[in-house]
């Protein structure tokens, strides 16, 4: 049996461009289809370039975040009584979402996602992919 590889999100990307752009040769040589086949492919590539700076956003955020939370968690015992019962459970409730922001997501849990909620270039990327037939479709 051969073994699969896993594609990256960058090569997932390339893979959808590629496909619009041979779906949009097979459309014909009129032309008409091209605004919408190289709109929907700015699209994409717009919205992978805003997730590849928010993962690196988030990495970022990790460590100074984490390195804050162990300051202030550290120096709590150094503090007033009334500041230790005024902080403590505000830093538990930091550390809380600290935690479920950061966690790797259960992707078991996810809710399918609504017809509504995919963008427009999305249905526009499938339809145009459509175009292909066979078993790449």
């Amino acid at each position: 049996m051969p073994k699969t590889r896993e594609m990256t999100e960058a090569q997932m990307v390339g893979l959808v461009r590629n496909a619009l752009l041979v779906a949009g040769e097979e459309m014909g040589e009129n032309g008409e289809h091209w605004p919408i086949v190289n709109a929907t492919i700015h699209s994409i590539a717009k919205d992978w370039e805003e997730s590849k700076i928010q993962k690196e956003v988030d990495a970022e955020m990790k460590v100074h975040l984490y390195e804050q939370l162990e300051i202030m968690e550290k120096h709590l015992p150094e503090c007033r009584k009334e500041t230790q019962i005024e902080f403590a459970p505000k830093l538990k409730r930091l550390r809380e979402i600290y935690d479920s922001y950061f966690l790797p997501l259960d992707n078991t849990a996810i809710a399918p996602i609504r017809d509504e909620e995919i963008p427009l270039y999305v249905k526009r990327a499938e339809a145009i992919i459509a175009t292909l037939g066979g078993e790449d479709a």
